[in-house]
């Protein structure tokens, strides 16, 4: 059988974003004709089947599930979007589920699965292999962000790792030796990658680790943030910057530093992860991590789609860049 060409071989060919290709192809929003015609080009070189007006975009289609902890969480709308937008290219159609997934709740979710004749998933969720292999048996699985490293399976991430070390060595680069850091719960794998590339950066740098300087947070609340950062803040030994791992924390440091009688960026800069969009309109506007969210969702649905119609397809594991985006909270 041979392969189905998708748009992430086209973006990949051509050297653009799977947002720039989904417009051409799609015909809506404004691209640049020299960048168009590359795009097109590379559809007709690698075999790319042109829907017609008069040809369904799929002789396949049907319901699949998008599930996340936590639709409070900004983050996951531009995820979901992605997917949404590769679902309905090839006439799928995506149904929100919201709620962790794990031993208690899976039965739940499995029914849900039944009555809706889902054909495929595509989770953010942290979930435990034993609980991943039970919702495989049922329809096939696609992990975003997220994934069980204890399994070779399918997903599309970043490498929080690098991107979190890039961000210490950033605030260094500014004159910056006391780097505090507030995280996520430990049993995400973004909390303990993220971690990891805290201490990568502080070795690279030459900084020692001091633990004092490190908060892990048992959710992505404003409000216990706050009160964790004004600790630090207001200790003997004040940390001179704070990597947060969530834009949410990093407008709660702002806010304890304002609070405290400190100045961002004067007394404290700030790094956060993610540029939700509340980084742009915070006063001062938060320098984070960009995730390419909306490719996140977008390739996970391609892959997704691709391993329901071709089920002993093997499983990809894609990792996609980040980028950091400098604003006012570190420009001293």
């Amino acid at each position: 059988m041979d392969k189905k060409v998708t748009i992430s071989d086209i973006a990949r060919d051509a050297g653009v974003s799977l947002a720039t290709v989904s417009r051409v192809l799609n015909q809506k929003g404004a691209v640049r004709e020299s960048t168009g015609s590359r795009v097109l080009a590379s559809a007709q070189k690698l075999g790319y089947e042109m829907p017609t007006e008069s040809e369904p975009r799929s002789a396949e289609g049907g319901l699949l599930l998008f599930c996340v902890p936590s639709i409070g969480n900004h983050f996951y709308n531009e995820v979901f979007d992605g997917a949404q937008t590769s679902a309905q290219r090839l006439g799928y159609q995506f149904l929100l589920y919201e709620g962790h997934i794990n031993r208690s709740t899976l039965p739940a979710l499995q029914s849900l699965i039944r009555h809706t004749h889902a054909q495929g998933v595509v989770t953010v969720n942290h979930i435990a292999a034993e609980v991943l292999v039970k919702l495989e048996s049922l329809v096939p699985v696609i992990q975003c962000c997220e994934f069980n490293e204890a399994l070779d399976r399918s997903y599309v991430s970043i490498d929080d790792v690098k991107a979190s070390s890039d961000a210490v060595e950033y605030l260094y680069s500014l004159g910056r030796r006391k780097i505090a850091f507030l995280n996520g719960p430990g049993q995400y794998k973004y909390a303990r990658h993220r971690m990891q590339g805290y201490l990568r950066g502080l070795e690279k740098v030459g900084l020692p680790f001091d633990e004092r300087l490190v908060v892990n947070l048992p959710d992505v609340r404003s409000k216990v943030a706050i009160s964790a950062a004004m600790q630090l803040i207001n200790s003997d030994d004040r940390p001179d910057a704070f990597f947060t791992a969530s834009d949410v924390f990093a407008c709660a440091v702002i806010r304890a530093a304002y609070l405290a009688g400190f100045r961002v960026p004067g007394d404290l800069l700030v790094v956060g992860f993610d540029n939700i969009d509340i980084t742009s309109t915070s006063v001062p506007s938060i320098t984070t991590v960009n995730q390419p969210k909306l490719q996140l969702g977008f390739s996970a649905c391609e892959i997704l789609i691709e391993k329901i119609q071709n089920p002993s397809v093997p499983p990809k594991k894609v990792i996609l860049e980040t980028e950091m985006i400098i604003r006012e909270s570190t420009l001293v």
